[in-house]
């Protein structure tokens, strides 16, 4: 073994990841929440080197993601944002398909606010490559964070984190994959030992014994996983009397912490291996969000396996393959009108169910039609594209063609927009009713807004606009700068905030994109697309 270099695994928004090996390849699906395309695919060969290969959410029609509204809950000192969508995927493989369970939660305006709905689904593709997935087999289950299971019998389990808290437990029972028919009334098998969020089952055969895992305490502080096993799948399940399996982190020691929600799995040598959600967090802050992590795990037989603290080095195997996945370029073709444009690569995303006529590609190029929503409403489509930030420190640019399109009347405000959910963005952009270059920070979780605006003198004469941000862990700083027929003026900088402003208890991560506002008819040009660097 050696150790390298390794964590986050997969860096960014990336939370509750769940891996199968097959083949000699590995897979991950994370969360997406209120994103669209939905859980992202990832595929390595040696746990090194990965490489989004899709997203099993593709298609609008699959399912709509309107109601996923974020709901900010909690204490003032302990306030979370709460994104609806999908939440914690578990993919599995058997007998030549790939499967994916999930839940799509729903928070509409008329709940209260610790009140939402479940709609949970199944997923399959028997070419993983071709970013092919099935339309979801809807079933009934009052649950998320579930869980397939294959017994050798050949009979398959749904697992979940179910029923209200203080009542929370795992609750499970045997389905039909092809109609999402209950063949059993669901079971309670465990409450975990706090009783405190009891979540992200998953269950395991291994020397005759059933193992569960899950994670308990809540997705920070005191987050943890835990494990208890059974003769039968039915139980009673004994508890583990070790537990927990992987402690929760230590405040201010540990960088990568509130570690759980993770999956157990081994590699080709037949070393154990967690998966699982962690932050990098460093004088208070998080400012990825929650991302996957890798460490390793013992499991001798017979007994419960013990979970190692993830650190940003891991042991891997000397005997891994070398080099990187090699799969079929992807691309998803978007409708406008007669013509068809395509997706230049799958990481792109929008924000929920996007009008994806309002997009058209052209190479590293794309226009935009402007939404009349803007981006903190999130009742209606809000035109807007972007990427995960992947590297703590980095940059973002990219620069909007003026034209006649983008003139007076138009109402339109377009720019580059650091993004978290409809209650906390930051964002650079141009005014043409006011004919104003802007900086705005909206945190409605922290009741901050701080807007920066500068009348621009040569705008009149500007043939283009650059909007950019530089990013570390401890700050955001937000730029634009003109060109004109003289050529290309300095950068001019609006704003550096403290990233302790955006960082706070939630689901997600940042995703950096370009948004227009405005009227209907109203385009916005980027000839060059959205560069992203990595310093």
């Amino acid at each position: 073994m050696e150790r390298v270099q390794l964590n986050p695994l997969i860096p960014g928004f990336a939370p509750d990841p769940s891996l199968v090996f097959v083949d000699g390849t590995y897979f991950l699906v994370n969360s997406s929440f209120h994103i669209f395309p939905g859980l992202p695919i990832y595929a390595s060969k040696n746990l090194q080197d990965w490489k989004q290969i899709g997203n099993a959410i593709n298609r609008p029609s699959q399912l709509k993601l309107w109601e996923s509204r974020t709901k900010i809950v909690g204490d003032p000192d302990s306030i979370v944002c709460s994104q609806g969508g999908l939440y914690a995927p578990t993919i599995r493989y058997n007998n030549g398909t790939f499967y994916i369970v999930c839940t799509n939660v729903i928070h509409t305006s008329a709940q209260h606010e610790n009140q939402n709905d479940k709609q949970n689904f199944i997923l399959s593709t028997t070419d993983i490559w071709s970013d092919k997935w099935s339309d979801p087999v809807f079933y009934d289950f009052w649950a998320i964070d579930t869980s397939l299971f294959w017994d050798d019998d050949g009979k398959v389990y749904v697992a979940g984190a179910a029923d209200e808290a203080p009542d929370s437990c795992i609750r499970q029972f045997q389905i039909d994959l092809e109609t999402g028919k209950k063949l059993s009334e669901s079971k309670v098998l465990w409450n975990g030992i706090t009783r405190v969020y009891p979540e992200g089952p998953h269950m395991y055969k291994k020397d005759g014994w059933y193992y569960l895992l899950i994670a308990e305490g809540g997705c920070f502080e005191d987050h943890h996983v835990i494990m208890a096993r059974s003769r039968n799948i039915w139980g009673p399940y004994e508890v583990n009397p070790a537990n927990p399996v992987l402690p929760k982190t230590v405040p201010n020691a540990d960088y990568i912490q509130y570690t759980g929600h993770g999956d157990l799995f081994q590699d080709h040598a037949g070393q154990w291996y967690f998966v699982c959600l962690g932050v990098r967090k460093k004088d208070g802050r998080f400012i990825m969000g929650r991302e996957s992590v890798l460490t390793t795990a013992i499991w001798p037989e017979g007994e419960f396996p013990l979970i190692k603290k993830a650190r940003l080095d891991v042991p891997l195997a000397l005997d891994r393959p070398k080099g990187r996945v090699v799969c079929p370029t992807l691309k998803s073709p978007v409708t406008n009108g007669n013509a068809t444009s395509h997706r230049p690569d799958v990481g792109l995303v929008h924000i929920r169910d996007p009008e994806l006529e309002k997009y058209t590609f052209d190479g590293d190029g794309i226009e935009l039609s402007a939404s009349t929503a803007d981006i903190d409403q999130f009742d209606k489509p809000v035109t807007f594209v972007g990427r995960r930030q992947r590297s703590l420190d980095g940059s973002a640019s990219t620069t909007l063609e003026l034209s006649a399109e983008a003139s007076v009347g138009s109402q339109l405000k377009t720019g580059l927009c650091y993004y978290k959910d409809e209650h906390r963005f930051v964002r650079v952009f141009v005014d043409l009713v006011s004919d104003e270059i802007v900086n705005q920070l909206v945190n409605k979780a922290k009741s901050t807004e701080k807007t920066t605006a500068r009348k621009v003198g040569a705008l009149g004469d500007a043939t283009h606009i650059t909007f950019g941000m530089d990013y570390t862990e401890m700050s955001l700083s937000f730029w634009f700068s003109l060109t004109t027929v003289g050529g290309l003026k300095e950068k001019d900088q609006l704003a550096e905030i403290d990233t302790m402003e955006m960082t706070g208890h939630d689901f997600v991560g940042p995703i950096i994109g370009i948004f227009a506002v405005g009227r209907e008819e109203a385009k916005a040009r980027y000839p060059t697309g959205m560069l992203m660097e990595r310093f």
